[in-house]
């Protein structure tokens, strides 16, 4: 049951990718500092999304979960019209569905860079495109994009290329928009290196990797939703800027 009062004082944030891995600890760190979460899901589990919704409203917020592929900018459209249907307005965008896969420069077909394209570039420009439509409208005084974007899109992974691609284009976006939406929109990105999330079987860890981390370890959830909780409720300045977060891996 929602509480209608809530409803209507507390901030709302969008969190695409929101049910699993860095995006459900986004969504249950955002849950702790009082926004109500719409949580944006695709292929999740559903014991995985029943967890993460329990634990989201284990914080006192209210959360509305919607299945949605953002690689499709007509299932985009439709999931915003739901989000201002229900809430009116909107305060935060957190962009963070993506897809990290390995690929050979000389096996990777067209079906492969379209998919990485679509849902790690593609979904960031509808998604903020519709979000910024309902912030404006709603004459939001604290409207803010933030965009999870990577090391990979500074550095250069020719094992990953069309997913390198794709995180540099969230760069250059963030910088785009940013210069576009100001001064009313606030847009920033976070490129942070591996990340290890807690309870989770990080499959694409390479571990070998962390030696080469001048502070000797991977990042954790929390080095990535403390940055970004300052970002979605103390910062009112900044803007157009790509926070790395990388243990100093790229220096």
């Amino acid at each position: 049951m929602y509480n209608k009062d809530k409803l209507m004082s507390n901030k709302v944030a969008i969190v695409t990718g929101g049910a699993r891995r860095l995006g459900r600890d986004i969504s249950i760190e955002l849950g702790r500092s009082g926004f109500d979460i719409v949580l944006i899901y695709n292929k999740s589990r559903k014991d995985i999304l029943t967890d993460t919704i329990s634990k989201i409203r284990a914080t006192g917020v209210n959360v509305t979960a919607i299945k949605c592929d953002v690689s499709k900018a007509a299932e985009i459209k439709k999931m915003f019209r739901k989000v201002y249907v229900k809430y009116k307005k909107l305060d935060l965008l957190v962009n963070n569905a993506s897809i990290f896969e390995h690929t050979d420069f000389f096996e990777t077909d067209e079906k492969f860079f379209d998919k990485i394209m679509n849902t790690n570039l593609k979904s960031v420009f509808f998604c903020s495109q519709e979000a910024a439509k309902i912030m404006l409208r709603s004459k939001s005084s604290s409207g803010k994009i933030i965009n999870i974007a990577s090391l990979g899109g500074i550095e250069n992974w020719t094992g990953f290329i069309p997913y390198s691609l794709s995180r540099i284009g969230v760069i250059k976006l963030t910088k785009l928009l940013a210069k576009r939406l100001a001064p009313d929109i606030l847009v920033n990105a976070i490129a942070p290196g591996t990340i290890l999330i807690d309870n989770d079987a990080n499959e694409t860890v390479d571990f070998k990797e962390e030696e080469k981390y001048p502070m000797k370890r991977f990042a954790r959830s929390g080095d990535i939703t403390s940055l970004i909780n300052h970002l979605a409720n103390t910062n009112e300045y900044m803007t157009g800027q790509t926070i790395i977060v990388d243990g100093g891996r790229s220096l």
